[in-house]
């Protein structure tokens, strides 16, 4: 059946489309494709379930089309079966370019070829929706562009359109996610299984630095994966996050959002970090002071800042920071790095407050985190690396009346869209932190005791663990030199 059988395309569109050309231009579209689909479906309606994981009724470029395929859909989903005489009560009296509704219905069937197409006449309507969409996105931002308007500046501009394409970006089907069947599914992981136990596949993991941490989630950092690290404040977030993040750029690509701390002191949490001397403090503030430092400490300094220099290591400075900036940057430094031939493995953002949801939940907080935490989940398996979040704790933990305030999942500030969409659960506790203020507030001498017994003891505690256990894990800390590690850590 040929598309000039049907109503003109969207006159709006069209002029919208030429605006400023001698000649107008064809949207992209096929309404010989659009046919070619629906005549498939009301010939056989399994045709339908061959595109409906993918194609919605807005894809098509005819009201009339779109039509039909809702009311298929509908039918088909609620287990009637849609036929011209079905679907003709719910289509009304429309005309279809000097055909009734009952004739061009039973046109489309007539003209269906196999079923075996349906699939491919689904993705060409796709793949041209997202084409017009383009087109939208670049007219509105040429028209924004024109208008100079003090509400557009350039850096908003960019920021708009950084999230239209991203969401275009998450309309694309992932061919990497391609179902197998259980034959394949199980030949393909079995060999998967030989290759790494043979070394012929390497590992998809990157080493956290941890070793009990490495065991308990089968190597550490896994692609495609989001962690949760959590902490109630002075917890020691920012400072597991400084030593993680050093640990894994030792094997891959690491990319640090940092949105909580200045440069200066993530840079000089660095620096503490690969200084450290027991006994010889050097404490990130020091550095950052840049004061009554001697030349022993600048020495350590420039030899922890060569050693600093071999790490595939990035840190950018966003506050706030939208997901469409957290995005580009994560595909500008994998092309960055895929130059000298390294592969982006872990993305540390620090913390989830400073992240800036769409328009679309403004002021639903909870509603804000879910878009937050199912994008960066999205954006682990899309780009292949593991996404680490910082984020808080609720202020239950440190209510007087809980007895033990080691916190766990539930304990997640604001949303269960985070444990949920986690596939590891980080909670970092300190005791001394609780002792401190006890013994600040009483003097008691056995406080006192006990707070200087646990000064250098940090745990943490897997709340979720979808690769295995859920230990806790006891660690050695030093605030002061962000720094933590296995055991206690001597000289470098």
């Amino acid at each position: 059946m040929s598309g000039r059988e049907v109503v003109q395309l969207s006159s709006a569109l069209q002029r919208r489309l030429s605006s400023g050309h001698a000649e107008p231009r064809a949207i992209p579209h096929s309404i010989d494709a659009e046919q070619a689909l629906l005549g498939a479906i009301l010939v056989n309606n399994d045709a339908y379930y061959r595109v409906s994981d993918f194609l919605l009724a807005e894809h098509f470029t005819e009201e009339a089309h779109q039509k039909i395929f809702s009311v298929a859909a509908s039918l088909i989903r609620a287990g009637t079966v849609a036929t011209p005489i079905t679907m003709k009560t719910y289509l009304g009296d429309a005309d279809f370019g000097g055909q009734t509704v009952t004739q061009y219905l039973a046109r489309l069937a007539a003209d269906a070829t196999t079923v075996i197409n349906a699939g491919a006449y689904g993705r060409t309507i796709h793949d041209l929706a997202l084409r017009r969409r383009l087109i939208a996105v670049g007219e509105d931002l040429a028209e924004r562009a024109c208008q100079a308007s003090l509400d557009d500046a350039p850096a908003a501009l960019i920021e708009r359109t950084e999230e239209a394409l991203l969401d275009l970006r998450a309309a694309v089907p992932a061919s990497h996610l391609d179902g197998r069947s259980a034959a394949e599914g199980g030949a393909w992981m079995l060999e998967r299984v030989r290759g790494l136990r043979d070394g012929l596949i390497a590992t998809t993991a990157i080493p956290s630095g941890l070793v009990e941490l490495d065991r308990a989630t089968n190597g550490g950092f896994q692609r495609g994966e989001l962690w949760i690290l959590a902490g109630r404040p002075g917890m020691g977030k920012t400072v597991a996050m400084t030593t993680l993040s050093r640990q894994a750029a030792r094997e891959a690509g690491v990319l640090v959002f940092q949105a909580e701390v200045t440069p200066e002191q993530q840079w000089a949490r660095y620096l503490a970090d690969l200084a450290y001397r027991p006994g010889h403090p050097l404490p990130f503030g020091r550095i950052m002071a840049g004061r009554d430092l001697d030349d022993e400490e600048i020495w350590r300094l420039e030899e922890a800042e060569k050693r600093f220099a071999r790490l595939h290591l990035h840190v950018e400075y966003h506050s706030p920071v939208s997901m469409a900036q957290i995005a580009f940057g994560v595909k500008a430094q994998k092309r960055k790095l895929a130059r000298i031939g390294v592969r982006l493995g872990v993305v540390f953002i620090d913390y989830l407050k400073f992240i800036s949801a769409s328009d679309r939940y403004q002021g639903q907080r909870v509603l804000e985190i879910g878009e937050i935490s199912g994008g960066l989940k999205q954006l682990a398996k899309a780009e292949d690396i593991c996404v680490v979040l910082l984020a808080q704790l609720n202020r239950e933990v440190d209510k007087e009346a809980r007895l033990d305030r080691r916190p766990g999942k539930e304990d997640l500030r604001d949303s269960g869209e985070l444990e949920q969409d986690a596939d590891a659960v980080l909670l970092v506790y300190r005791e001394a932190v609780y002792l401190e203020r006890k013994f600040k507030a009483t003097n008691d001498p056995e406080t006192g005791a006990r707070l200087i017994d646990k000064q250098n003891s940090l745990e943490l505690i897997l709340g979720k663990n979808r690769a295995g256990p859920t230990p806790t894990l006891h660690l050695w800390c030093d605030m002061a030199h962000s720094a933590i590690a296995q055991t206690t850590r001597g000289g470098f």
